[in-house]
C-alpha cells in the first residue's frame, strides 16, 4: 500500500505543528475549567448576617423590639459611641452599617410621627440592603398596627410586629433532571473542539494532497503498477484514519475535562455530532487541498477559514450574543450547524424521535456540506488532471 504509507509518513512529519493546536485546546480548556469550577449544582439560598452596630439613645419596648428585629438579619457588634470609633469600624469593615435610634423615637412612633433613624453605611456597599429593608418593614408594620388599633400599647405593638416578621415563604428549588447535562463545561469543550479539529484536518489533508498533486508525483503515479481505484482507496483510508484519530483524541480530552457527564445520553449525541462534523471538515479539507498550490499558503488558508468560521459561528462567542446578520453569514459554514446542534443537545432531557428530530436534521445539513465540498473537490481535481 504505497499511497497509504506515504500519506501516513506525511502526517507523521506534520505532527509537531498539529500538536500545537492540541496544546492550545488543552490550555484553554484547563483555564475555563479552573475559572468555572466543577460545582454547578443549585444550592439553597440562605441569608448572610451582616455585622452592624446599633446606638440607641433610649431604652424602651419599641427600641428593644427594633433591635431584636435587626438581629434576625444582622450580627450586632458593640462599638463606642464616638466619631472615631464609628469611622474606624466602617473603614476596617468591622461593621457595614451604624444605626442610631434618637431620643424620643418611641413616643414619636406611638404618636404617629416617627422620627427617621440615622444610618451610616460604607459608600457603594450592598451588604446593608437587607438590614435597611428589615428596618423599614418594622416601622411600616408598627404604623399599620397603630392606625388599626389606636389604643394599642407598646408591648402589644412590638409583639405583634415581631410575630409578623417571623412569617417566611417556603421556597422549593426543583431538582435538575439527572439525565440532563450538568453545567456549561461539556457544551463549551465540544464547541471549542471545532477550532482545533478544523485546523488540524485542513493542515493535514491539504499537505498530503499538495504532495500528491505535484506534477512529477502525478506523472510517476500514473506510470506505477497501481490502479486508480486502489490509489484512491488508499488515500481515502489514510485520511479517514487521520480524521478518526484526531477526533478521538479531542473527544477523549473533552470527556476528561468533564468526566461527571460521560455517562449521560447527551454525551453520546455530542460525540455523534463531532463525528458528523469531522466528515464535513474532511470534505472541506479535500476542497482546500485541491485549490491551494503552495505549502506556505496552506497554513494561512487554514487559519483564515478556521478563525473566520469559529468567530462567526459561535465557537468563541455564544450564538445567543451574535447579531442575526452575523448568524446568517455563519450558516454557510458547517461550524455554525455543529455549534447549533451542540446547544440543542445540551438542553435535551428526552430522547425520543420528536425531541431529536431537529438535531438529526442538523446532522443531515452537515452531511450535505460534506457532500457539496466533496463534489466541488472532485470537479476541481478532475479539471486539474485534465490540464496536467
Amino acid at each position: 500500500m504505497p499511497v497509504f504509507n506515504v500519506s501516513m509518513k506525511i502526517i507523521k512529519k506534520n505532527i509537531p505543528i498539529m500538536l500545537i493546536y492540541i496544546f492550545v485546546f488543552v490550555m484553554v480548556s484547563m483555564i475555563v475549567k479552573g475559572i468555572t469550577g466543577t460545582d454547578d449544582s443549585v444550592s439553597t439560598f440562605s441569608d448572610t448576617l451582616v455585622p452592624i452596630a446599633v446606638l440607641s439613645e433610649e431604652n424602651t419596648m419599641i427600641t428593644e423590639g427594633l433591635i431584636q428585629a435587626l438581629s434576625d438579619v444582622a450580627t450586632l457588634v458593640v462599638i463606642d459611641d464616638t466619631r472615631e470609633s464609628i469611622q474606624d469600624a466602617l473603614f476596617f469593615r468591622a461593621v457595614y452599617m451604624v444605626v442610631r435610634i434618637p431620643e424620643g423615637y418611641s413616643d414619636a412612633v406611638m404618636n404617629g410621627n416617627p422620627i427617621p433613624l440615622e444610618t451610616t453605611t460604607i459608600p457603594g456597599s450592598t451588604e446593608s440592603v437587607q438590614v435597611t429593608l428589615q428596618m423599614n418593614q418594622f416601622m411600616k408594620l408598627a404604623e399599620m398596627y397603630r392606625i388599626g388599633t389606636p389604643d394599642i400599647n407598646e408591648e402589644t405593638l412590638v409583639n405583634s410586629v415581631l410575630e409578623k416578621l417571623k412569617n417566611t415563604t417556603q421556597v422549593t428549588v426543583a431538582k435538575a433532571n439527572p439525565e440532563a447535562i450538568q453545567g456549561d463545561l461539556m457544551p463549551f469543550f465540544f464547541n471549542y473542539l471545532a477550532y482545533s479539529y478544523m485546523f488540524i484536518m485542513l493542515l493535514g489533508v491539504s499537505t498530503i494532497m499538495l504532495v500528491f498533486n505535484r506534477k512529477e508525483i502525478k506523472w510517476r503515479n500514473a506510470c506505477a503498477p497501481v490502479t486508480g481505484l486502489s490509489k484512491s482507496l488508499q488515500f481515502l483510508l489514510a485520511n479517514a484514519i487521520f480524521a478518526f484519530c484526531t477526533g478521538l483524541l479531542l473527544v477523549i480530552l473533552c470527556l476528561a475535562f468533564d468526566a461527571r457527564n460521560i455517562f449521560k445520553p447527551n454525551t453520546l449525541i455530542f460525540i455523534l455530532n463531532a463525528v458528523v462534523f469531522g466528515i464535513s471538515v474532511l470534505g472541506l479539507s479535500f476542497l482546500v487541498g485541491n485549490l491551494v498550490k503552495g505549502r506556505e499558503a496552506i497554513s494561512a488558508v487554514a487559519n483564515i477559514i478556521t478563525l473566520s468560521s469559529c468567530f462567526l459561528s459561535g465557537v468563541f462567542v455564544p450564538q445567543a450574543f451574535l447579531a442575526e446578520s452575523v448568524l446568517r453569514v455563519a450558516s454557510f459554514f458547517p461550524t455554525y450547524w455543529y455549534v447549533k446542534a451542540n446547544t440543542l443537545i445540551a438542553n435535551l432531557t428526552h430522547f425520543d424521535f420528536a425531541s431529536l428530530s431537529e438535531v438529526l436534521g442538523i446532522f443531515l445539513i452537515e452531511l450535505g456540506f460534506a457532500a457539496a465540498f466533496l463534489a466541488v473537490s472532485l470537479a476541481v481535481g478532475k479539471r486539474s488532471s485534465q490540464r496536467a
